[in-house]
C-alpha cells in the first residue's frame, strides 16, 4: 500500500502517490494535447499537462474524501496512495458498522459530481449557455464569438465536468470494486445484520458484472479499441472482486476458527520428578538433530508447565543425576496460553507481537490440551477454504517459525481485533 512516492499528508494521514502516475501524466499530456493544437499550437502541450493533472486531481480528492469521512467514522487511515486505477487507503480498523461503510462509500461520488458541477458552472461563466447547446456547429464558431484563450479555458472546463460526471456515475455501479459496492455491501449488512453476506453480495456482483463486461468487449470485436478496453476492463472487475471473495472467506475462517480446531498434540509429557540424567537419556538423546520438540512436565496427575532443554546443557552433567525437572519448569501462569474456545486471529496475533514460536492450549481444568503453532493456524485455514496447501509447505512453515506474507494473515487479523 505504500510503495509510492509520499507527497506530503492530510490532516496527519500520509498521502502517496504511485510512482506509475509520471508516465500516466506524460502520456495523457500528450494525448489530450491534441484537442487544443489548432486553437494554441505553441502551448497545447501545456493545456494536455493542465488537463492531465486534473485528472489526476479528480482521483486524489475522491480518495482523499473517502479518507477524511473514515477518520469522522472512527476508521484509523495509517496512509493515502493515490493509484492509476482509483486509490487505496491502509486502513488499521475496518468500519464497524453498515452506515459507517456507506458514508465512506458514498462520499468519492459524492465529491466528483461536486467537481463535475464546479465544472460546467465554470464553464457556463466563462461562456454563457452556449455550452449547453448539442449543436456541435455552435461549439465549433465559439473561438470567432469569445476567442481561442476562452475557448480553450472552457474545453478544460467541459471535460473536467464530463470526467467527473462519468467517474462519478460509473462509480455507483452496484458492484465490487466500485463504490457503489460498497453501499451495496453496506444494504445487505444492514438487511441482514451479517457483514459478510454483505460483501458477498457485492463480490458476486461484481464477478457477474465483469463477466457482462468481457463478454460485451468480445461482441463488439476484439480488434476495436473499445472492445478492448470492456474487456481488460471486465477482467479488471472480476479479478478484483475475486480478491474481496478471498479477503471475505479468510476473515469469517479466521472468525469461525478456535483453538480446539486448529490446535496438535504434539507435545511430549514427561514426569516432573524424572531425574536431569534420566530426562536426557530418555528424550534429548533420542530426538532428532534438527527437532524442537515441545516438553510438558506434570506431577501427581496434573499438568505443572514446560520444560526447556536448553538450560540443561549450562548445569553441570555430575549434577544431573541428582537435579529433578522441577528447577527446570515454567510454570503456565508465567507464559502466555490460550483456551479452547480462542479465536484464530487472536492466536495470530499473539504469536506475532509477542514473537512466539508456539502456544499452549489449555482445557477449563487447566491441563494441556494441545499446542498450536504457525504451520497449524495455516493447516487448519487449508482445511476450512480448501487451498490444498501440500503438506511439505506446512512443515516448512513450521520449521521457519512465520506465516507465508502473501497470505496477508498478520495484517487481517489485526484489522479484525475488536470485531468478534
Amino acid at each position: 500500500m505504500r510503495g509510492g512516492i509520499r507527497i506530503g499528508s492530510i490532516f496527519g494521514i500520509p498521502l502517496y502517490i504511485d510512482s506509475s502516475w509520471f508516465l500516466v501524466l506524460g502520456f495523457l499530456a500528450v494525448f489530450l494535447s491534441a484537442a487544443y493544437t489548432k486553437l494554441s499550437p505553441s502551448f497545447s502541450l501545456g493545456y494536455g499537462a493542465i488537463m492531465a493533472m486534473l485528472f489526476f486531481l479528480s482521483i486524489a480528492l475522491t480518495k482523499i474524501a473517502q479518507a477524511l469521512m473514515s477518520k469522522a467514522r472512527g476508521v484509523e487511515i495509517n496512509a493515502i496512495n493515490i493509484q492509476f486505477m482509483g486509490g487505496a487507503t491502509t486502513v488499521e480498523r475496518e468500519s464497524k458498522d453498515a452506515f459507517s461503510v456507506f458514508s465512506i462509500a458514498i462520499a468519492g461520488p459524492l465529491v466528483s459530481l461536486v467537481l463535475s458541477l464546479i465544472g460546467f458552472t465554470s464553464a457556463w461563466l466563462i461562456a454563457g449557455d452556449v455550452i449547453f447547446t448539442s449543436n456541435p456547429k455552435t461549439m465549433e464558431a465559439l473561438p470567432d464569438s469569445i476567442g481561442n484563450i476562452r475557448t480553450i479555458w472552457t474545453m478544460i472546463a467541459l471535460n473536467f465536468a464530463r470526467i467527473n460526471l462519468i467517474f462519478g456515475v460509473l462509480s455507483l455501479i452496484p458492484a465490487l470494486p466500485f463504490e457503489g459496492g460498497h453501499i451495496l455491501k453496506a444494504a445487505v449488512w444492514k438487511i441482514t445484520g451479517d457483514r459478510f453476506s454483505g460483501i458477498r453480495w457485492a463480490a458476486r456482483s461484481g464477478q457477474i458484472f465483469g463477466i457482462f463486461l468481457m463478454i460485451l468487449g468480445g461482441l463488439i470485436s476484439f480488434s476495436n479499441f473499445g472492445g478492448l478496453f470492456l474487456i481488460f476492463l471486465g477482467w479488471f472487475l472480476f479479478g478484483n472482486a475475486g480478491g474481496y471473495l478471498y479477503l471475505n472467506n479468510l476473515q469469517q475462517a479466521l472468525l469461525d476458527l478456535d483453538a480446539e480446531t486448529a490446535m496438535t498434540r504434539d507435545f511430549r509429557l514427561v514426569e516432573a520428578d524424572m531425574s536431569l540424567r534420566e530426562f536426557a537419556d530418555k528424550f534429548l538423546i533420542m530426538e532428532a538433530k534438527d527437532a524442537n520438540p515441545i516438553y510438558i512436565a506434570s506431577s501427581d496427575g496434573r499438568d505443572r508447565g514446560i520444560i526447556s532443554a536448553e538450560p540443561i546443557r549450562h548445569i553441570n552433567s555430575n549434577e544431573w543425576a541428582s537435579q529433578s525437572l522441577q528447577s527446570l519448569i515454567k510454570p503456565f501462569d508465567e507464559i502466555d496460553t490460550v483456551d479452547l474456545k480462542t479465536k484464530i486471529f487472536t492466536i495470530v496475533n499473539l504469536l506475532e507481537q509477542k514473537e512466539l514460536r508456539y502456544l499452549i492450549v489449555r482445557s477449563p481444568v487447566g491441563s494441556v490440551a494441545g499446542v498450536i503453532d504457525r504451520g497449524d493456524v495455516i493447516k487448519a485455514l487449508d482445511s476450512k477454504l480448501l487451498w490444498r496447501i501440500p503438506m511439505d509447505y506446512i512443515k516448512q512453515i513450521k520449521v521457519d517459525g512465520k506465516f507465508p506474507s502473501n497470505f496477508r494473515l498478520v495484517e487481517i487479523c489485526e484489522q479484525l481485533t475488536g470485531k468478534s
